[in-house]
């Protein structure tokens, strides 16, 4: 073998390693910006999707939907009650703790397909897809998911000595509303008037209805 083709050979296998190391580069970065684009959508304290998350798969439930004739959503905004003196009383770090543990309670309570997520502070948002109680009034009205829930959630702040609780306002899709704004707007009304009659209550179109009829809400 003479010299160019020495030559020649050390840069066949120069160029070989070149390639055969970019391709390794090219599936680690590849990797990394999956995994990035997967971390940017979850709460890092939580470990739940985070908003944009959420909105994502809210509007993609809807989407499907809209195709799928008898399929439904029942959406809800809930916000903890008494959360603020967690953190006055016994600091931030607890507060996050009871965060945790409540991301926790909802898990345990809701389904591997159902909607759950950390809308911001102490908001959650909890979507139940296809269910059961949506279309009997009486169930629907006590919606026995958000009494287990709050159970729970009550016990988190018994460890504390403090009257943690949930406050809950609903919407279902498509019967009252059809896209994302839409609901979320219906839903978070609904959380406040949670909020104005005292906190610790669910608010859905029943409910709503109900406080209506006796002049408590106009």
């Amino acid at each position: 073998m003479n010299r160019e083709e020495i030559k020649l050979r050390l840069l066949l296998n120069l160029l070989t390693e070149f390639s055969e190391r970019y391709d390794e580069i090219l599936k680690l970065n590849q990797e990394l910006i999956k995994k990035l684009e997967e971390e940017a959508k979850i709460d890092p304290l939580t470990g739940l999707p985070n908003r944009k998350a959420l909105q994502d798969e809210i509007i993609k439930q809807i989407n499907r939907i809209r195709r799928k004739a008898n399929e439904t959503l029942c959406l809800g905004i809930l916000d903890l009650d008494n959360f603020k003196l967690i953190n006055d009383t016994y600091g931030h770090i607890e507060g996050d703790k009871v965060l945790k543990d409540v991301a926790n309670v909802l898990r345990r309570h809701l389904r591997s397909y159902d909607i759950l997520g950390r809308w911001g502070g102490d908001e959650f948002i909890i979507g139940i897809v296809d269910c059961e109680y949506i279309k009997k009034p009486e169930k629907c009205k006590q919606c026995p998911v958000y009494y287990r829930i709050v159970a729970d959630i009550r016990a988190i702040g018994q460890r504390y000595g403090i009257n943690l609780g949930a406050s809950l306002g609903t919407v279902k899709i498509p019967l009252e509303a059809e896209d994302f704004e839409s609901a979320i707007k219906i839903a978070d009304r609904r959380l406040y008037i949670a909020k104005d009659l005292g906190k610790h209550m669910i608010v859905n179109d029943i409910i709503e209805k109900e406080l209506k009829e006796k002049g408590l809400i106009p």
